[in-house]
């Protein structure tokens, strides 16, 4: 659907009625179904149909505005395999709201209701329920609010694993699979304008790359939690404070205590080609290309 229609949409119709979700596993790591009674609404005021199936929608958690999708999905478990059901139900339409491949959207939940996320990160039922409202503002933007939430002595402590990653372990506990060295492989490095840099203020075990386009300058470094060690307008030693582009890495917590190696490391390895004031020569050869054939790893 197109954007600017949507917004002429909204501006003639109220809010859309808001829903409540009692997060459970999914939600943690996909996002969930809309409740059926609210369908013809949604997809109506999304204009959700075969043609268009998903628009990008914003969720306002606090003060954050973070990213996610509502779609329309047909459901269809007509199929069999080995200890389905043999109950069958009818090819239907669902609307669904998810931020599967949004890290800092799906962040932000687990840490607005780490109880529920905690309880539930080994798909277990928890004995205690949260529930999260849905509301809805105007043209693609909600707004959430935690209505039914369980407190404990240990938030914070479960909100500082969250924010090392250290669930994970808990989740994978007993599988063998190979180490990973850093979080996200799937996604492409990229160059951030420096004006983003609060947006991965929260990020944990990080190697990071800060570049002054200006002057030339580039600058490698580490930082336990990104936004307190990298700050816009804040320089580093050897670095002006009006660097203008970054990039980083994040380490998987079980690497967290490599992180001066690999930060090591990669001086060394930039130092090998770009000039540098830690007397090692570099190559020194502006045309230098990166030839690897073999596409990035992704896990």
């Amino acid at each position: 659907m197109d954007l600017k229609i949507l917004g002429i949409w909204q501006i003639v119709t109220q809010p859309l009625t808001p829903f409540y979700v009692v997060p459970g596993y999914t939600f943690f790591y996909w996002g969930f179904t809309v409740a059926k009674r609210h369908n013809r609404e949604y997809m109506k005021f999304f204009d959700l149909n075969s043609e268009n199936k998903v628009v990008p929608i914003t969720i306002k958690i606090g003060n954050r505005k973070l990213p996610a999708k509502i779609r329309i999905a047909q459901i269809n478990n007509t199929g069999s395999f080995e200890g389905r059901s043999e109950r069958q139900y009818p090819v239907r339409d669902v609307v669904q709201i998810f931020w599967n491949n949004e890290y800092d959207t799906k962040k932000a939940f687990r840490k607005m209701f780490i109880y529920s996320y905690a309880t539930t990160i080994k798909k277990n039922k928890p004995k205690l329920k949260e529930v999260a409202e849905f509301i809805h503002i105007e043209g693609t933007e909600f707004r959430v609010k935690a209505i039914a939430k369980q407190e404990t002595d240990f938030d914070e402590m479960l909100k500082f694993m969250e924010d090392k990653n250290l669930f994970e372990f808990w989740k994978d506990d007993g599988k063998k699979k190979p180490k990973s060295v850093f979080l996200n492989n799937a996604r492409k490095p990229a160059w951030h304008r420096v004006d983003d840099v609060k947006k991965f203020a929260d990020r944990t075990n990080v190697i990071y790359l800060l570049h002054h386009s200006e002057k030339n300058q580039f600058y490698v470094g580490k930082a336990d939690k990104f936004g307190s060690r990298v700050q816009k307008g804040k320089g580093r030693v050897g670095l002006d404070k009006d660097w203008d582009r970054f990039m980083f890495f994040e380490l998987d917590p079980e690497m967290a205590s490599n992180i001066e190696q690999i930060e090591d490391f990669a001086i060394r390895l930039f130092s090998s080609i770009l000039d540098n004031d830690l007397r090692v020569k570099p190559l020194k050869n502006s045309k230098l290309k990166l030839v690897n054939k073999a596409g990035l790893r992704t896990k």
